[in-house]
């Protein structure tokens, strides 16, 4: 963790901000594809979640299309096992067209942890892993990387 004293005193970090053009197709690919948990308290936004304290709100842009983003900007499912990343990529390619997947990148493994990413209808990059909690908490228990020399 940081030892580093900050301005701003955060109690939570509540939620992120993308976008989408059709705001029902949007909610039936993250619920029906993906399994997120996803609420609309409001007509132009819907907010996903799938448990924790954050959250992502999707705000439709209509009549416009979502801004491309590259796969390094995506966010990560876990999965309970490697078997299950396999079977979600199957998934992603048999149901292409019905939830307007626009990419689906093979499967990739290191140090153990086994993941694909794959691009939705509204050009963002999701990665399905089989990273658990445990290998998260290692990274923050580890620390900052030393810079290479």
């Amino acid at each position: 963790m940081s030892m580093v004293e900050s301005m701003i005193k955060p109690e939570l970090l509540s939620h992120g901000t993308i976008e989408c053009s059709d705001i029902a197709a949007t909610r039936r690919f993250l619920t029906e594809f993906l399994g997120i948990d996803v609420v609309r308290p409001l007509p132009e936004a819907q907010y996903l979640w799938k448990g924790g304290p954050w959250s992502v709100v999707c705000v439709c842009v209509e009549d416009a299309e979502a801004k491309d983003q590259g796969p390094q900007n995506r966010f990560k499912l876990s999965v309970a096992s490697a078997a299950e990343v396999d079977a979600a990529r199957a998934a992603a390619l048999a149901q292409k067209d019905a939830y307007g997947i626009r990419v689906v990148e093979p499967v990739e493994e290191r140090a153990g942890v086994r993941s694909f990413k794959l691009q939705d209808l509204n050009k963002h990059w999701w990665e399905i892993t089989s990273a658990t909690q445990r290998h998260y908490d290692d990274i923050f228990a580890k620390g900052d990387a030393r810079p290479r020399s």
